[in-house]
Formats: C-alpha cells, structure tokens, sequence
C-alpha cells in the first residue's frame, strides 16, 4: 500500500463503511441505483490522545471506536433504506411511531438528500462508480443519545449472552474435572454459542446481503493492499478473508479469554464473574495486537495459525458479493482515501494561513 496506512471497514445496510486512522466513509446503494457517500472525522477523542494509540491501550479505545463509528454507520445507512421504503409506498407523511427523534432524523436526512449535504448520483456503467463524496455542514442525522443506548444496550447483551452465560451454565455442572477443564469447557461452549449465533441470524435474507457487503469490504481492502489501488476489476479478484476482520477479532477474543481465565482456577459465581468483566479489556487488548501483527505480517506462519480459526469463520460472515456491491465498497474506500490524503495539504495550508495572520 502505497501510503502505508491501515484502512479497515464494516458492512452496513445495503452498503459499506471504510476507515482510515482520522475519517471514515459510509457509501450506500439506493434502490434506484445511486450511490450516497458520506464523510466525517473520526470522533476527536478517538485521534487526539498519544497515549491512546500506545501498545495494548490501543485495543481496547480501537474496540470502543469500532462500536461508535459502526452504529452511526448503520443507523445511517438504515435512514437510508427507510427513505426508500417510504418512497417506494408513496408515502411522504412523518412515521409518528418512529418516535420524535427518528422523525427529525428523518427530515434532516431528506433535506440533506435533496439540496445539501450529501449529494448522489446513478450507478455508472463503468466499473469505477463515479458517485459524489459529502463533507458538508451538519453531520450528525442520528441523535447522539440513540447511538450510544443502543451501543451499550447491544453490548450488555453481547457479554450476558457470551461472556457470563457460558461460566453460569459451565458452574451448573456436577462437580467432576479440574479448574482447568471447566475453564476449557467454558471456553468451549462459548465458541459453540458464537457460532451458533451466526449461523442462526445467517438464514435472514436481509443478513445475506448484509454478508456480501461485508465480503466487497474485504475483497476493496485486499486489492488495496495487494495493489495499492482501490479498483472493482482488482477487488473482484482478490478474496473475501482478511485477517484484520472483526469476526477474527471476536473469536481471538474468545480463545485468548479461555488462556487467561486459566490463571485464576474455578473461583465462587461472583467471583468469577467478577473477574470475567475485569478481563474483558484485557482480552480485547491482546487480541487486537495479535491481529493486528497477522494483518501486517501475513508470511509468519506462527501468526497465520493463531489467527486462522477466525479467517474460517469468516467464511461464515462473508459471501461472494455481486459486482454492484463491490462497486458500493471501492467507492467508500476511494472517499475515505481522498479525505485522508487531502489532509496534510489541508493542514499546511490552514497552518500557513495562521503564520501570515501572526
């Protein structure tokens, strides 16, 4: 890759977000065609901080961005796809049972559509899409106080369901085996539910799609990285897997978390879910330097096998995408590019202004 940075990305509603260290890009495909593209800085406290971006401390803020700027980015694309299903019935009138702040969002995300903000245009037939990159004005379409309650909400459920349940159940069986074997067990059966959890939601049509923008995401960052352009005919040659996937990123946590809960025995219920809560940070934070040295150095063989459960499950959360849906993928990655290769220009400038006004 040609400016050595690291871009990453998630699949959202009929479309795909793309990231680099300072911006993120969310391009969605409407049902007429058009492609919308919208930029934004990453949320400053995630940027600003030295300290932030130091080994092991990085992991835990990286998993905390990933959650903010993945459920602004679905929201979005969900206002999106709302917009076109209130088209498509004819219906303009205001969904009262949306609520008041989804309303707003509503109208906001419209008048943005429609005459600032962010613009779009058809689908091209050439495979370079050459739909519009937004920065303008006001960015927020969804209230602040819906993103983060359904982050914590989504995450409190996360760790009921694969954190604590598992030790609950595991801590119901007879009492045969050592600390070391129930702690395997535990590890086990979470794995089991993950997995299960996936294939179940696997089965909704709508989770199909949602699976084969995720396999356009990978397929534009391949063929970034591999090529060093953000091109439909490169990614369509490239694979589906990435080892810097957050499905690798969620079951390295699940194994790493199964080595360090081993250190602490079989402990008395709370206690052990006390210290299942205090690991999690922990966790995460190993997790993500593991992947992250199997992302840069993809020839080390020892990484590639710590890291290789995640890359088959991935193929449980990817599928092969349509060429439309790579198009939707290159074409975020190719606004996040642009934005964060403009900046230091920008910078220099904004910084040779103030000189000449001191």
């Amino acid at each position: 890759m040609s400016d050595n940075i690291a871009y990453g990305g998630q699949a959202v509603i009929e479309g795909v977000m793309m990231r680099s260290p300072r911006f993120f890009a969310v391009a969605c495909r409407r049902r007429n065609g058009e492609i919308v593209v919208r930029t934004e800085p990453v949320p400053k406290f995630f940027t600003r901080y030295a300290w932030a971006r130091w080994p092991l401390m990085r992991g835990v803020f990286a998993l905390a961005d990933a959650m903010v700027l993945g459920m602004k980015s679905l929201l979005w694309s969900a206002n999106i796809a709302a917009l076109d299903d209130r088209a498509g019935a004819g219906r303009r009138e205001r969904l009262v049972e949306d609520g008041p702040e989804i309303t707003e969002a509503m109208a906001e995300l419209e008048a943005s559509l429609g005459r600032s903000g962010v613009r779009s245009e058809p689908a091209a037939e050439d495979p370079m899409i050459s739909s519009s990159v937004t920065n303008g004005g006001r960015t927020d379409t969804v209230s602040g106080l819906i993103i983060s309650g359904t982050v914590f909400v989504g995450m409190g459920i996360g760790i009921a369901l694969f954190v604590l349940t598992p030790s609950l159940l595991i801590g119901w069986l007879p009492h045969v085996g050592s600390p070391l074997g129930r702690n395997l067990l535990e590890g086990l059966l979470r794995v089991v539910l993950f997995l299960g959890y996936i294939q179940l939601i696997a089965r909704m049509e709508h989770v199909k799609r949602l699976f084969g923008y995720h396999g356009a995401e990978h397929k534009a960052i391949n063929g970034l990285e591999a090529e060093g352009v953000a091109d439909v005919q490169v990614a369509l040659r490239l694979s589906t897997i990435h080892p810097r996937c957050g499905t690798n990123f969620v079951l390295t946590v699940l194994m790493v978390k199964v080595l360090l809960a081993s250190f602490f025995g079989w402990p008395v219920l709370w206690l052990r879910m006390l210290v299942r809560l205090a690991m999690l940070p922990v966790t995460a934070a190993l997790a993500f330097e593991v992947i992250r040295l199997a992302g840069k150095y993809r020839h080390v063989t020892f990484l590639q096998v710590i890291v290789a459960p995640g890359l088959l499950t991935q193929r449980l959360t990817t599928r092969e995408p349509d060429l439309s849906m790579i198009e939707v993928a290159v074409r975020s990655l190719q606004s996040v590019m642009e934005r964060e290769q403009a900046t230091p220009v920008m910078d220099q400038i904004a910084r040779e202004t103030a000189g000449s006004r001191s």
